[in-house]
């Protein structure tokens, strides 16, 4: 908790009182429940449904206001309590916390609602460790709600058969949550799946879960490389370490997938398919930030150059997130060696 707390001296602290006359702080109702229709309209989860998305869109309306709001008052320098904009953003969090947002299910559940809550999940913690370093106390309500939602996202995938992006994912949320508050079975996970994301890179540089999902088979390799780049930061905040091999194995997807970006044949024949290949930021934001310096040109040269890093469903800026894990992992080395 410590080196939590340390992150301080990242803030000024010096408290700013609201001006007068400034607009008052936006209430954002917490959404108890997050039960979906399913996204998808054949076997391999490749083809969207238009219609069963928008409707999921509506729903998840509260969840992107908050991430929203909260992501850029965070984000922000003057980023502290007293500042009008992140105590507004503090409060909402705090009201989602005491009402047990997304932690109640209903007695008939898709399991996109808690699959979709599991890609949530990050983002909750990695904006907890970000109110951390503005200052802000994570009073007991919040720690026991992050560690709730965190353990019935771990508990759904320790159980379930899934190995893909959605799995690492999981483990990326494990490791934050363990950053937030010392959690040893979210660690034990969390370097599980470690390993098995490691291991499951092909010396082509590709994944075979993800090939496996047809014309959406590059987007979800492009998810499983960001998932397991925040995972690996996480882990590294906390003094996990990565040997040179599963640095090897992660820069061979790293390449396999910038080779891809440029020409996507020898994947569309892996799967199948003609390939869809990711043209929005969203593909982009994680991976600018936790990955750079580690692209090849291909990546600038065949997918979009690294303007975005508003990580909007994975804590905010991503290289702001980048900054305090890596000073987590420099605050923890330097209290493991005195």
């Amino acid at each position: 908790m410590m080196r939590l707390r340390s992150l301080i001296f990242l803030v000024l602290l010096a408290a700013a009182a609201p001006a007068h006359g400034e607009t008052p702080c936006k209430a954002i109702a917490p959404l108890s429940t997050l039960a979906l229709k399913s996204m998808y309209s054949d076997a391999k989860s490749s083809v969207i449904d238009a219609a069963n998305a928008a409707d999921n869109g509506k729903i998840e309306v509260p969840i992107f206001d908050l991430f929203r709001t909260t992501e850029h008052a965070l984000d922000q320098p003057n980023a502290r309590p007293g500042d009008a904009e992140s105590d507004c953003a503090f409060r909402n969090f705090s009201d989602w916390a005491r009402a047990g947002a997304l932690t109640f299910e209903p007695p008939v559940y898709d399991s996109g609602g808690k699959v979709k809550r599991g890609l949530f999940n990050p983002s909750f913690q990695m904006i907890a460790i970000k109110f951390r370093a503005a200052g802000y106390t994570l009073d007991p309500t919040m720690l026991a709600w992050l560690a709730k939602m965190n353990r019935e996202n771990v508990d759904f995938y320790v159980k379930g058969t899934n190995r893909a992006n959605q799995r690492v994912w999981a483990a990326a949320g494990a490791a934050l949550n363990d950053l937030v508050q010392r959690d040893p079975a979210a660690e034990r996970f969390a370097d599980q799946v470690w390993h098995e994301a490691i291991a499951a890179i092909r010396n082509d540089g590709l994944i075979e879960a993800e090939l496996g999902r047809g014309q959406m088979a590059l987007a979800y390799h492009i998810y499983s490389l960001s998932a397991t780049l925040v995972l690996e930061a996480a882990r590294h905040a906390r003094g996990g370490n990565e040997t040179p091999q599963d640095k090897q194995r992660l820069s061979l997807l790293i390449a396999g997938l910038g080779r891809t970006l440029c020409d996507p044949t020898p994947m569309e024949k892996l799967a199948g398919t003609k390939i869809s290949i990711p043209n929005g930021e969203w593909a982009y934001e994680v991976i600018n930030g936790f990955a750079e310096g580690r692209l090849d040109a291909n990546w600038s040269r065949c997918g979009l150059p690294p303007t975005d890093f508003n990580a909007r469903d994975m804590g905010g800026d991503s290289r702001r997130s980048v900054a305090l894990l890596a000073y987590m992992a420099d605050a923890d080395r330097a209290v493991t060696h005195h």
